[in-house]
């Protein structure tokens, strides 16, 4: 009785948090409308089929704040992300769209070197500067929300994180926005200095303060080394709760997992503080929720009577949360397909399905080296430096 107690005890509590998380982003999510009158320079590194660089392309050219430049640079003409640019740019000229030829690394991740080579590009004319990831498909208001803090002088970077957007219903969607969704809408303390490179607008007196080609020398990911160099410097950093940009999502289970425990490595390598923490929490809630239904499937006695009942309000909880995430995404301009909000209730009334995607990646990301991004081998050192890279042939679109 008393392990179905502790286990009841800690699900409860976990789930409880996560509503509480929700509804208080909810409440404070405000989209904003103001248009401030500047320009910004984005600047994408890119790699691959690049399958939705039209839909990209689209959101970009209906934004409130036109983009004065969009510099996309790749790591040679033989990334299939080339030839897709040289084959859609003509058609935006509004994005006044400029490519840029990386050349390889291994000292560094390669969309490090792409962010480098294009930085190299800008001139005292751009003050504002905008880095981004191309799987995302940002709503009109995104670049004037990004910009407008900086304009203000109420912050020198800005960001914010994205939304998953299921394209079909599939275990993998399911999981995959549970998660994401789960921690898109977490509290972002100061001391886990966090920052998405998905979506990051700096001032260029801050960009040439933090020095990227010093900071990102040898280095595996961007945002969380500038956070680093931000704080070191004293910059103010701000992340904003309406930058959650609808960011498709069709992997496969593998492939998302892949992602998972890329993404934990990462957490590993640069902020192993925060990743403890997550492991802990993860671990023992798959633990807690284990024992509930094996304590639950034994039947009879109290113990089981505690098991079921917690496993019931676990079950509710967990659809509470997911039931205001959604009305997040609604103001976010994100609709989930039909039946995919069934599916999500379904996977939580599982009680386990979620809970153990998430902590095999984290148990997994224990072992920091290597890294695999996209067509890369990275080692990492101690330190986090990236000290060797080994390369697989591009993956090309069907056709």
């Amino acid at each position: 009785m008393l392990i179905a107690g502790v286990a009841a005890a800690f699900a409860a509590s976990a789930g409880v948090l996560s509503v509480v998380a929700a509804a208080v982003f909810l409440t404070h999510m405000l989209v904003p409308r103001g248009i401030p009158e500047v320009s910004a320079t984005l600047i994408l590194p890119a790699t691959g089929p690049l399958l939705g660089l039209e839909a990209l392309f689209d959101a970009l050219s209906a934004q409130t704040l036109p983009p004065k430049r969009l510099l996309i640079a790749v790591e040679s003409r033989d990334d299939p992300a080339y030839e897709r640019v040289v084959d859609l740019a003509a058609r935006y000229p509004d994005l006044a769209v400029e490519l840029v030829v990386a050349g390889l690394s291994d000292q560094r991740a390669q969309k490090l070197t792409n962010l480098l080579a294009a930085l190299a590009r800008l001139d005292q004319s751009d003050d504002y500067v905008v880095l981004f990831d191309a799987d995302i498909r940002p709503q009109a208001w995104w670049l004037a929300a990004l910009i407008a803090p900086l304009v203000a002088r109420r912050a020198d970077i800005v960001n914010g994180y994205r939304w998953q957007l299921p394209r079909t219903i599939s275990p993998a969607s399911v999981i995959g926005a549970a998660i994401d969704r789960a921690i898109a809408v977490l509290p972002r303390p100061q001391r886990f200095r966090l920052l998405w490179g998905g979506s990051l607008a700096l001032t260029r007196r801050a960009l040439d303060a933090i020095d990227l080609p010093q900071t990102l020398a040898r280095a595996l990911t961007e945002d969380l080394v500038i956070a680093d160099r931000a704080t070191a410097l004293g910059l103010r950093v701000l992340t904003r709760s309406a930058l959650r940009l609808p960011t498709p999502l069709d992997d496969t289970l593998l492939e998302l997992w892949r992602f998972t425990r890329r993404q934990y490595q990462i957490i590993h390598i640069y902020r192993r503080e925060l990743w403890r923490f997550a492991f802990g929490v993860c671990s023992a809630d798959l633990l807690a929720r284990a024992s509930l239904v094996a304590i639950a499937a034994a039947g009879g006695g109290l113990a089981a009577r505690i098991a079921i009942a917690a496993l019931i309000a676990l079950g509710v909880l967990g659809s509470t949360a997911g039931a205001i995430r959604r009305a997040i995404g609604l103001r976010l301009g994100v609709i989930d397909p039909r039946g995919f909000a069934v599916a999500h209730h379904l996977a939580v009334w599982a009680t386990l399905p979620i809970a153990a995607f998430e902590a095999t990646a984290l148990w997994a990301s224990a072992r920091r080296s290597p890294v695999r991004w996209r067509h890369i081998r990275y080692r990492i050192d101690g330190d986090g430096r990236v000290i060797a890279a080994v390369r697989s042939p591009h993956h090309r679109a069907p056709g």
